[in-house]
């Protein structure tokens, strides 16, 4: 099975809890690409670092950087203006390969888990 390549924005509730979880699977199932966080003292980008993911300060330079390598963008930073620009990237690279998935589809994806934990879901506005 092919993995997935996965450029991950946001390490907050949700964004953190996908980290681990994709890195857990193994990169034969999930390659995480690149980190966007916007908070550069967060807990967790030491150990992004450590583990030898590429970690970009800006979201819409990330998805120019790295094109159609991208299968998936998960944003879970619930921002609408970085929705839409992220939107424009994609549309002025011309990529029409990377998937933009809105913060609605990690919870799909966090049901389908398995998992007893509860995901964080208290964002005001979890599609586009």
């Amino acid at each position: 099975m092919k993995s997935v390549s996965v450029l991950l924005i946001g390490l907050g509730r949700v964004g953190s809890r996908f980290y681990e979880k994709f890195r857990s699977l193994g990169e034969e199932k999930v390659r995480i690409l690149g980190v966007c966080e916007q908070n550069r003292h967060h807990g967790l980008l030491s150990r992004v670092e450590k583990d030898g993911v590429p970690i970009y300060p800006d979201p819409v330079e990330a998805i120019r950087s790295l094109g159609e390598k991208t299968d998936i963008v998960l944003d879970t930073s619930n921002v609408p203006s970085l929705k839409h620009d992220l939107r424009e990237a994609l549309k002025e690279t011309e990529n029409h390969h990377t998937v933009l998935l809105p913060l609605v589809v990690s919870y799909l994806l966090w049901h389908m888990s398995q998992t007893d934990e509860e995901i964080a879901s208290d964002h005001i506005d979890s599609g586009y």
